[in-house]
């Protein structure tokens, strides 16, 4: 069976995410999916592997995204469950999506989203304040050896989109730390999304940086989450997931 053959057939969920999902898209925004498949036993137990597959659609010879353009992944449940025990902040998005943005979901995605409490952890503060560091230190590089946005750059003084991204990770760490979970469309999407536009100077993004960043430590120290993802009982549902859905199939 071929892979986006595979993927297809045995995709459980299949979600809206990037601006899209954070209530942060204007006119020209592209569209990004996410979706996650079960594979089959061969692609578990035998020596094939296929840990995820791109139907990403992208206009020819362009560097960056446009509108029209299609950003669509699928990960197989284990790398997800992989991922996501790391707290990736770009997978374990996907355990909070809104129900309009919620595009597929059979009874084993429904398990997979009601156990996110098994996944969300203290980590989260490494990982969505580390993702949020390699925005920041993009936004450093000078603006004559940037590429695919140097417009941005070159209209703002910086790239406003890297930026936006800076400040919606430090937004949604805290928010992990502090609630446990992540709420879509943003709570702050207006700001992201002003960011995003221009309409805010670089200090002030750097200013709020280190605010957020100082809320996040703070955060970090009170958060009731647990601090490692609970392994053993990810273990129990990936099994689980797994031989029921063979059984069905």
């Amino acid at each position: 069976m071929k892979e986006k053959e595979l993927a297809n057939q045995n995709q459980i969920i299949k979600i809206r995410t990037g601006s899209h999902l954070y209530g942060t898209h204007t006119k020209n925004s592209d569209e990004d999916f996410m979706g996650i498949f079960i594979p089959t036993k061969d692609y578990v137990l035998g020596i094939n592997k296929c840990e995820q597959v791109i139907l990403s659609t992208k206009t020819p010879q362009t560097v960056k995204n446009l509108k029209g353009d299609i950003d669509y992944t699928i990960y197989s449940l284990i790398k997800f469950i992989h991922l996501a025990i790391q707290n990736n902040p770009n997978i374990v998005e996907l355990f909070f999506v809104n129900d309009k943005c919620l595009l597929e979901c059979d009874k084993f995605g429904q398990e997979l989203l009601d156990n996110y409490h098994l996944f969300i952890s203290k980590k989260s503060y490494h990982t969505f304040k580390g993702y949020a560091y390699a925005q920041r230190k993009k936004l450093e590089i000078k603006k004559e050896n940037m590429t695919g946005r140097k417009e941005l750059a070159l209209k703002f003084g910086y790239d406003t989109k890297f930026a936006s991204h800076l400040i919606r990770l430090l937004l949604e760490g805290l928010d992990m730390l502090v609630e446990g979970k992540l709420q879509f469309p943003l709570p702050q999407n207006n700001l992201v999304r002003d960011i995003k536009i221009g309409k805010y100077s670089l200090d002030w993004v750097l200013n709020k940086t280190n605010e957020l960043e100082k809320l996040i430590d703070m955060a970090y120290v009170k958060s009731d989450l647990q601090k490692t993802a609970n392994t053993k009982e990810i273990n129990k549902l990936q099994i689980r997931l797994l031989e029921e859905y063979w059984n069905v199939k």
